[in-house]
């Protein structure tokens, strides 16, 4: 090749999904995801925490805590993208658990869905649970641990 790293390429990637809205922070808010073009929102028709925790776990968010339902964080406009949302909580993304097909929905905005993540903070390590185990932080896109100094 005759590139020098002044030429190197670089881009700036946008993942799918966002939590907006009224109260909103990086790890609580209206899901929002991106397709066709377009942000939508996701309806809450048996939206519960095994969908949330997909939504966290893409976000790198932690877990999911509460799954607000009725708009919580304000309504959407535009495009409803998905209803009728059934992950096993295992799925690395949003779109890759069952729904009824993106635009297909028997919802308006008032029942736009909402997450609350535990935020970049999680408990790991083996036997590890919800309420117990290895302090971890999220910082500079990775996990690292906590010093218990």
């Amino acid at each position: 090749n005759r590139c020098e790293h002044g030429q190197d390429a670089a881009v700036i990637c946008s993942d799918a999904i966002k939590l907006v809205g009224s109260g909103s922070t990086r790890c609580s808010g209206r899901v929002e995801i991106y397709y066709n073009n377009s942000w939508g929102t996701v309806c809450d028709d048996g939206w519960d925490l095994n969908d949330a925790e997909v939504v966290c776990r893409q976000l790198n968010c932690g877990s999911a805590l509460e799954v607000p339902q009725s708009a919580h964080f304000g309504a959407g406009t535009g495009q409803i993208w998905l209803d009728h949302v059934t992950c096993s909580g295992s799925e690395s993304s949003l779109i890759g658990c069952q729904h009824s097909g993106f635009g297909s929905h028997d919802c308006e905005h008032d029942e736009d869905a909402g997450v609350i993540c535990s935020g970049p903070i999680r408990l790991a390590g083996p036997g590890s649970t919800r309420c117990s185990g290895r302090v971890e932080v999220y910082h500079s896109n990775s996990w690292g641990t906590v010093c218990d100094y």
